[in-house]
């Protein structure tokens, strides 16, 4: 599994991964999600329209201990 992680992420072929160090690796991997996850707030609004029959609740974020607006979906 983490062999396809990487040549889904960075296009390394499996013999490449495993030539490669892990920590280099690993710390590739921790920038790459840091940079998706900010490049996926910034396309996401928190002010988003509320359109009928939607609900928002706010919940404190484990990470950073701010508030944020989630959309809250019923079952």
């Amino acid at each position: 599994m983490f062999l396809v992680i990487v040549n889904e992420a960075f296009g390394y072929t499996h013999d490449e991964t495993l030539d490669s160090p892990l920590s280099l690796i690993l710390s590739m991997l921790r920038e790459h999600g840091y940079l998706t996850n900010e490049r996926n707030k910034a396309h996401e609004s928190p002010e988003d329209k509320l359109n009928e029959g939607e609900e928002w609740i706010w919940i404190t974020d484990f990470k950073t201990g701010q508030k944020k607006r989630v959309k809250c979906s019923l079952i």
